[in-house]
């Protein structure tokens, strides 16, 4: 397509455990790539970069989070293991990386581990923001209201422990209490896993009773239709290591279309939010402070404009 030769590793289903057979095809294609630049942004591929790397593959990875506080709170994992997958995991780093050829990272604040790893001059930050033309803006705008013309709430962080879904079923319980009947759209993986069984089936329970679309993967551009069409985009977040460096793509995706941003008082994006005054924040894990937000932007029109506009007039800044 376009002159790039697209190679299959595999289906896209199956356990975690499964792709490791993708893994196996991946070191095979790296090995037969004598004079390829090889560009990896999975860490479960570092595993299979090892031998190519030995071999002298020219490799770069691209390291958009925290890995090892990433793992360190994965509910995927049984907890007694987390904390020693993590170890293993920053040990594979340290063992390898000296033998990439570069580092990309997300943010400054990554820059540090990965130098003392590869050498400063073989890093360097690509911040996580949008690509989203002109053009592709507009169509996306044309491509008419998704609900066919009721405000609502856009979330693209999925369901999870991580992302608080219990924080935020407890603000659209809040918002229901006090009058806002705006719908609440959840798009994203939906993996309740990190929650015990019995919380869990309470939650989706309480989801539904609220009327929360849990709507789960779709494409970019369904995606962007909703955010695109939005009356609020909302950013929840556990205050956990890698989420308080963390630069979410969804944040700068909201005000690309104009959207005003709700979103928890952590880390980057708080920083960010505070420097444009394009969104509200709220104290993490507080569901009734992030409903009251909203619930201001639900009766205060003239203050979602006055977000809309800000979060439209710096959003050229951050392409």
């Amino acid at each position: 397509e376009d002159g790039v030769r697209f190679l299959s590793l595999g289906p896209l289903s199956g356990s975690r455990l499964q792709r490791l057979g993708r893994g196996f095809r991946a070191m095979l294609l790296m090995l037969s790539a004598r004079d390829a630049i090889l560009h990896l942004h999975d860490p479960e591929l570092l595993v299979a970069a090892l031998i190519p790397s030995m071999l002298g593959r020219k490799l770069i990875f691209d390291a958009h989070e925290f890995y090892v506080p990433h793992i360190q709170q994965a509910t995927w994992l049984p907890w007694p293991l987390r904390h020693a997958v993590a170890s293993l995991y920053d040990c594979l780093e340290r063992l390898i990386l000296g033998r990439f050829a570069g580092v990309v990272v997300a943010t400054n604040a990554m820059r540090a581990r990965y130098a003392r790893m590869v050498g400063d001059d073989r890093v360097v930050v690509v911040r996580n923001f949008p690509y989203i033309q002109i053009t592709e803006r507009s169509r996306v705008l044309s491509d008419g209201h998704p609900l066919g013309g009721q405000p609502y709430i856009v979330h693209t962080g999925g369901a999870s422990s991580l992302r608080m879904f219990h924080v935020i079923v407890k603000s659209v319980e809040y918002l229901r209490e006090h009058g806002c009947t705006w719908p609440f759209i959840n798009l994203g993986e939906i993996d309740l896993s990190g929650y015990h069984p019995r919380v869990r089936q309470d939650l989706e329970r309480r989801a539904a009773a609220v009327g929360i679309r849990n709507l789960g993967m779709i494409s970019q551009e369904q995606a962007w239709r909703y955010c695109a069409h939005a009356a609020v985009g909302t950013i929840f977040l556990k205050p956990v290591e890698n989420y308080m460096q963390a630069l979410p793509i969804k944040l700068f995706e909201y005000w690309t279309f104009g959207i005003p941003v709700v979103a928890c008082d952590l880390g980057l994006v708080a920083q960010y939010i505070r420097q444009t005054g394009a969104g509200l924040l709220f104290p993490p894990e507080q569901g009734s402070a992030a409903a009251q937000c909203v619930l201001r932007l639900f009766r205060e029109p003239e203050l979602r404009a006055s977000l809309a506009q800000a979060a439209l007039a710096i959003s050229s800044s951050y392409e």
